[in-house]
């Protein structure tokens, strides 16, 4: 580090320091910014981690369990004989870092709210589909039923009835019961509560600062809303064990909240610094400037980092992750403003939107990829291949589908094949991003390039890194033609997966412009049923399928680890939580 040791503890958390912490203080150097911290925008780890230590939900995952849950803003719940009603009894004498208590109404304005704005690369989704019968936003829903220039008459109807769904959705008995009315049973509905986006947040704050009135005036002015440009994007109120001190659009400053209603933490101040420099987070670990660091690979773990005096190393072989990344390849990306797409045609300079539509070409990069080397030379044998995107522990894993191995004959083949042999005269150029800091992706995507530069001389591959917020929104605005990215788990329910990556209107399939009428067929029937074995055998299918058309590269699973220093205690593994745990729940010993 090239901070000196001169400031007070207080000065260097305010500017974001690293320092040597104190036994109440936790540092935690990582890579990758928060995105926002607005619950209702949120939808990355790095937002997410934050979230979920100054927020809270109803009920939450108890400590490392997936299948065992614990009150926290409730403290009991029914679900009503036909599963469409799920009622709720809240804890009683909780306030918001404000000082306002929290009542009904909070709930019912922070579910509301979701499904108002739900914007188009939130986790709103999920939760309109069971309160409101859509996917997507009111606007979003009117143009998909009603057509990009609908009759005005007939959208202000459409709007209206929507509305009316959002309303009756959540509603409030006194102060202290809330119930969710969901326009079918869904199962899987009681852990999507226990996610960030339905975080409790403090209604009667929010509205005094800008944020939507919470009633029919002005709900259509709130629609699809991106809400980085909101208030709540960089400012908090919520009912977790820490406020929200400052976030300067890297780092983070919290501390515990006097007023929090359950057992105070031992820990008092959090910094979590944005380092993406691996060599610097080391360095940092070692000296105790830093109590946790995110170690990017088995590699480095046991070449720089195990055996280090002060430092431990968090690991089980029993760790289940509940995470699935994959090399995406679009099939239709944006062409307004794309700098990644070269001159937009197939002439060598290049390449065209449909560049990936083509099945060989898709084919030709998943045979150039070595899933061998990842796993022997980055994760030293700590990992698994993965048949289909969709985490091993999870019901409908199948692990007898095919798998793209590295075969440079193959790969050549089917380039020959592309577009009928002109795409092997012409050759193509374009750029694979990664988000700086991650040096897992970043060796895919070299990996990806020397392979395929090595079979035809023109072929050109860039790879440039870009900070995490700027890769998500390039991600979400389709521009990438090709990148490498994963999914953590919202809830634990395989659905979550598949319907995500495989389904035309799953946040990748959409992002990547995957349209397959088999697909399709396949992850809705498995939505449509509760029984088990049946819902194994469907996602089966759809693996297999997923094989066939080559929509994406599902890439090798690491094993997990965690590293601290040898003084934090209290450390477990849920792969629920973006943080692995809560800071509530560790000291220093």
């Amino acid at each position: 580090m090239k901070h000196g040791r001169i400031l007070t503890l207080a000065a260097a958390l305010a500017l974001g320091l690293a320092f040597a912490t104190p036994k109440d203080t936790f540092v935690h150097m990582t890579f990758g910014e928060v995105d926002t911290l607005d619950p209702a925008q949120a939808y990355d780890t790095a937002s997410g981690y934050i979230l979920e230590n100054i927020y809270e939900t109803l009920y939450t995952y108890k400590k490392d369990s997936l299948t065992e849950y614990e009150p926290a803003l409730a403290v009991s719940y029914s679900v009503s004989e036909d599963g469409k009603t799920y009622t709720f009894q809240l804890r009683k004498g909780v306030k918001f870092h404000s000082g306002n208590p929290m009542t009904c109404r909070d709930v019912e304005y922070s579910i509301e709210r979701l499904l108002v704005t739900n914007p188009g690369d939130s986790a709103g989704w999920f939760y309109a589909e069971s309160l409101v019968g859509y996917d997507v936003n009111a606007k979003a829903a009117a143009a998909d039923v009603l057509g990009e220039n609908p009759d005005p008459k007939k959208l202000e109807a459409f709007l209206e009835e929507y509305w009316q769904k959002i309303d009756q959705s959540v509603e409030c008995d006194g102060l202290y019961t809330v119930k969710f009315h969901l326009v079918k049973p869904d199962p899987s509905f009681f852990a999507k509560l226990m996610y960030t986006a339905s975080s409790v947040i403090d209604s009667k704050w929010a509205i005094q600062h800008g944020e939507w009135s919470g009633t029919k005036e002005d709900w259509k002015d709130w629609i699809g809303r991106d809400l980085r440009q909101g208030y709540l994007h960089n400012h908090a109120s919520g009912t977790g064990a820490y406020k929200l001190v400052k976030w300067d659009g890297k780092n983070v400053v919290a501390e515990a909240f006097d007023g929090y209603w359950g057992k105070k933490p031992a820990i008092k101040k959090v910094l979590v610094q944005v380092v993406d420099e691996q060599a610097t987070r080391i360095e940092a670990l070692k000296r105790g400037d830093a109590d946790r660091v995110t170690i990017n690979d088995r590699a480095t773990l046991e070449s720089q980092i195990r055996g280090l005096p002060g430092v431990k190393v968090w690991e089980d072989k029993n760790w289940a992750p509940a995470v699935a990344s994959a090399i995406f390849f679009n099939q239709n990306p944006s062409t307004q403003d794309n700098p990644y797409l070269g001159s937009g045609k197939l002439d060598g300079k290049g390449v065209p939107p449909d560049f990936f539509q083509d099945v060989n070409v898709r084919k030709a990069f998943a045979y150039a990829f070595d899933q061998d080397a990842i796993i022997e030379d980055l994760y030293l044998g700590h990992g698994v291949k993965l048949t289909m995107s969709l985490p091993p522990s999870f019901l409908g894993y199948d692990p007898n589908i095919p798998i793209y191995n590295l075969d440079l004959d193959k790969a050549e083949a089917h380039f020959k094949k592309a577009f009928g042999g002109k795409l092997w005269e012409t050759g193509f150029e374009l750029t694979i991003l990664y988000n700086e800091g991650n040096t897992t992706r970043q060796t895919i995507a070299e990996m990806l390039k020397a392979n395929i530069e090595e079979i035809n001389p023109k072929f050109k591959i860039n790879v440039q890194g870009v900070q995490w917020p700027d890769f998500i929104r390039a991600v979400s605005k389709r521009q990438l033609p090709v990148f490498v990215l994963g999914w953590g788990a919202d809830y634990a329910d395989p659905d979550n997966f598949v319907y995500t990556y495989y389904h035309s209107r799953g946040y990748y399939g959409n992002k990547i412009g995957l349209k397959d009428a088999e697909l399709d067929r396949l992850v809705e029937e498995a939505r449509s049923i509760t029984d088990p074995k049946k819902r194994a055998e469907l996602y089966s299918k759809v693996g297999h399928r997923g094989y066939e058309i080559v929509p994406f590269v599902p890439y090798p699973l690491p094993s997990p680890f965690m590293v601290t220093r040898d003084n934090v205690v209290g450390v477990y593994y849920n792969p629920m939580r973006s943080g692995e745990f809560l800071w509530k729940d560790i000291a220093k010993k």
